[in-house]
């Protein structure tokens, strides 16, 4: 078998499960981010905007989207606030809607391993978001949800001949298994 170096050289039915592989990890924290369930655990749901709100493309995303701009989120927002200036008091809306505005399920949308992949949330107020540290719990625990979709799985196997001599005293050989 010969030694694969580059991204470019892997056989192509391993270059398929790997973007197979990473095309389902992008569609998992999408769905991760932008679900009702999942999403009021992980961070607080007020009109359902931000959750809604989740991108992932090739370039970087740039928040422009305010609230006050989409229905149903518009009007989830001014009940709120009318009921907030005539009180002082503001209750979390009683329907907020979940709803992805850019799902990447649709129109199989295929994202390649090898180049860039930006995920982020269009809403404006998204920075604010970040103050409660849920977030980023939750992408500290993306490491393990990688782990398990991006390795072995009975598919693939990845391995390497290894001395305990020292380094550079026996030349590793790769060895792929598919």
């Amino acid at each position: 078998m010969p030694v694969t170096k580059r991204l470019e050289d892997l056989p192509k039915d391993l270059d398929r499960q790997i973007s197979e592989d990473f095309n389902e990890l992008l569609q998992e924290i999408h769905t991760d981010l932008s679900a009702k369930g999942v999403e009021r655990k992980k961070i607080p749901v007020w009109t359902g905007f931000f959750a809604s709100s989740w991108k992932i493309q090739g370039t970087p995303i740039i928040p422009t989207d305010r609230v006050e701009n989409h229905e149903p989120w518009a009007s989830i927002k001014r009940e709120a606030s009318l009921e907030f200036f005539a009180t002082g008091k503001s209750s979390r809306p009683k329907k907020p809607k979940i709803e992805p505005r850019f799902p990447i399920g649709e129109e199989q949308r295929i994202f390649n391993y090898k180049k860039p992949v930006y995920i982020g949330n269009k809403a404006v107020y998204s920075i604010y978001v970040l103050e409660s540290g849920k977030l980023q719990r939750y992408i500290g625990s993306l490491g393990k949800k990688i782990k398990q979709k991006m390795t072995n799985k009975n598919k693939v196997r990845f391995g390497q001949l290894y001395t305990t001599k020292g380094f550079g005293s026996v030349k590793p050989k790769t060895i792929v298994k598919y």
